[in-house]
């Protein structure tokens, strides 16, 4: 019998995860896949694989740390591409989730003791056309506002201050976001 080549073998893993996921007809093509991923696609797949939810957890935090300083990247690649006007307030929110993301360490650590340490950052931030970007981080804007505001009801007051100030910024970012949204509408 002849022996199968490792790209024949990869093709095959591939069409059995899409017909049946759960199987591992080929767990040596799945190990050597994951010897050869990089640290940084590691992190990113952790990153997402974490959620924030209702609770105010390490896990949680850690998640939004994160989501931050992904929309900083985003706000400011994204002002890099535009310039003028729009440019200069896609900088004030890069710099409002630079702050936000350092607020959130802060309670990080006095809800664990522990100093968070946000992932390295991994490639270039996408840049997507300017009016389905503004849509996307308006929704994200919302989502996080109503976030906040639930883990600040939940909270010690010293924490539920902080929680409800960013969740306040976050709001006026959405207002931002929705006139930078109607001008490029025009």
């Amino acid at each position: 019998m002849e022996q199968i080549e490792e790209m024949d073998l990869r093709a095959c893993d591939a069409v059995w995860q899409r017909v049946a996921p759960e199987l591992n007809p080929y767990p040596e093509v799945r190990a050597a896949a994951l010897a050869a991923e990089t640290p940084c696609a590691a992190m990113e797949a952790k990153r997402q694989t974490v959620r924030c939810d209702d609770a105010m957890t390490p896990e949680a935090l850690a998640a939004a740390v994160e989501e931050e300083l992904a929309a900083r990247r985003a706000y400011l690649a994204h002002a890099r591409c535009t310039g003028g006007s729009t440019g200069r307030a896609l900088m004030q929110l890069a710099s409002d989730s630079g702050r936000h993301a350092c607020r959130l360490r802060s309670l990080y650590f006095l809800l664990t003791g522990e100093c968070y340490r946000p992932f390295p950052v991994c490639g270039q931030a996408e840049i997507l056309s300017l009016c389905p970007f503004l849509r996307r981080r308006y929704q994200l804007a919302m989502e996080t506002a109503a976030m906040y505001d639930g883990w600040a009801a939940a909270s010690d007051d010293c924490m539920a201050a902080s929680l409800r100030n960013m969740a306040e910024t976050m709001r006026c970012q959405a207002a931002t976001l929705m006139g930078l949204l109607e001008n490029s509408l025009g």
